[in-house]
């Protein structure tokens, strides 16, 4: 009795983890549209994001970020636009991903090395991990490489978000 038991507790938690949860897998596609905001990542400190699913493992982002800014009249802010896109590895809720992109740098500063005219641009790529649940509630981890100038910097991410 122990012994069927246990085959059974087997067959049980085992069967859903390989053929379960089909429609769970389809959050990506059900909730196409997320926003968040990334700590660190490709905007080296924050960035308020946007992606669209275009299908199961293609989509596209787009962002903005904004340093500095003083109230003395001489305005010193730096503006970050990141575009890119992410392949998905795995059709499910929870997913490896590749992703990439360019980042422009805007500088309205004349102070330190830049003048006001002065912007660049630098590309970012990397792997990382998403998990998007049914109800919307999206965590997203990546490392990416910063590639600038010849150089090449590895900088985390991490998103909070909602999809919908």
């Amino acid at each position: 009795m122990l012994r069927r038991t246990g085959v059974f507790l087997l067959i049980a938690l085992t069967v859903p983890a390989f053929f379960g949860g089909t429609a769970l897998a389809q959050s990506r596609v059900d909730l196409p549209n997320d926003t968040g905001i990334e700590l660190l990542g490709r905007s080296l400190l924050y960035t308020f994001g946007y992606q669209r699913q275009l299908n199961q493992a293609f989509a596209v982002e787009a962002g903005i970020s904004a340093f500095g800014g003083s109230g003395d009249g001489d305005t010193e802010m730096i503006l970050f636009f990141p575009i890119g896109a992410k392949v998905y590895l795995i059709p499910k809720n929870g997913s490896i991903f590749l992703g990439g992109g360019i980042n422009f740098a805007t500088n309205a500063s004349d102070s330190g090395p830049f003048d006001d005219d002065s912007s660049t641009t630098f590309g970012y790529a990397g792997p990382g991990f998403e998990y998007r649940s049914p109800s919307g509630l999206l965590f997203r981890g990546s490392a990416y490489g910063l590639i600038a100038g010849g150089g090449f910097f590895i900088w985390p991410g991490l998103t909070v978000g909602y999809a919908f």
